[in-house]
């Protein structure tokens, strides 16, 4: 029962996404202009020392960060780390294409800041909804939460989210998104996330297998 409220909670998740994509594809102008509005209000810089720590946190916190977390988990993790990191493996697996083939779908230019120096790190030329980092690492704090939090590992699994809020919100302060594109990456993440962990009982033999490979 557990696990098909994940589903429910999926589907959800999905069709918020596919509500507010319609409204950007269709250029709704409420929803646009209040994107724009907060856009601004985000993106805009305070010194260097906080520019540089966004920068940082923009550039480092979705591969090095994500990586890292699901090498670690199957090294040091024990049991349920290794049953995490394959969940968050199969997850990135299934969500870089995806986020990939939304964005080439719905192809929304990047967000115009009111000055150069807003931009603080390269412009890309790819598409900007959804935001490939919300994607990924709103992906990786639900699988966090959802099977990583006895004991002691809710203390990891809470500051992994905290990192993935700072990287989101570094993604709209550096000038790379708008935050409708954070929302909706944030929806895709955590939609397929809850599938996918709504269907761990199929992936036992999976689980299985990384059981009996550590115990050798």
């Amino acid at each position: 029962m557990i696990l098909v409220k994940y589903y429910i909670a999926g589907l959800a998740l999905f069709a918020g996404f596919a509500i507010l994509a319609s409204l950007i594809v269709y250029d709704n102008v409420q929803i646009t202009k209040w994107d724009y509005s907060v856009f601004l209000v985000i993106n805009n810089p305070h010194g260097k020392i906080i520019n540089q720590i966004m920068i940082n946190i923009t550039k480092y916190g979705r591969e090095a960060v994500w990586i890292a977390t699901t090498a670690l988990l199957f090294v040091l993790g024990g049991k349920e780390g290794r049953r995490a990191a394959a969940l968050l493996f199969i997850v990135f697996i299934i969500l870089i294409p995806l986020g990939t083939a939304l964005k080439d779908e719905i192809n929304r230019p990047r967000p115009m800041p009111l000055s150069h120096d807003n931009l603080l790190v390269k412009e890309e030329s790819d598409s900007s909804f959804p935001s490939g980092h919300a994607v990924i690492v709103s992906a990786g704090a639900f699988i966090m939460l959802a099977r990583f939090n006895q004991r002691r590992q809710i203390i990891v699994s809470l500051m992994l989210v905290v990192e993935a809020f700072l990287v989101i919100y570094s993604r709209i302060y550096v000038g790379n998104h708008y935050p409708l594109d954070a929302i909706g990456g944030i929806l895709v993440g955590t939609g397929v996330s809850a599938v996918v962990v709504g269907s761990s009982r199929y992936l036992n033999p999976i689980f299985l297998r990384l059981d009996s490979i550590r115990k050798k």
